[in-house]
């Protein structure tokens, strides 16, 4: 899975109408909308911690192996 490195995203959420008092918390809803659909929280808790790269190849194989059921027989 290729995943673009060094690229910024950008995400923005205009207010429309200053006098309305849930303008705001309207706004804040549809950033929290934006930013989940484009995955930004799973990219967060992704990078949370630093796996080396042998220990995701581990990981990875593991999940292969859980996915395909090699080890139930």
């Amino acid at each position: 899975m290729a995943r673009n490195k060094g690229t910024k995203r950008q995400v923005s959420v205009v207010l429309r109408d200053m006098s309305d008092s849930g303008s705001m918390e309207r706004a804040l809803r549809e950033l929290k909308r934006k930013l989940k659909k484009d995955g930004f929280y799973k990219e967060l808790r992704r990078r949370e911690y630093f796996i080396s790269p042998s220990e995701n190849k581990k990981l990875k194989k593991r999940r292969r192996k859980t996915i395909t059921g090699d080890e139930l027989d």
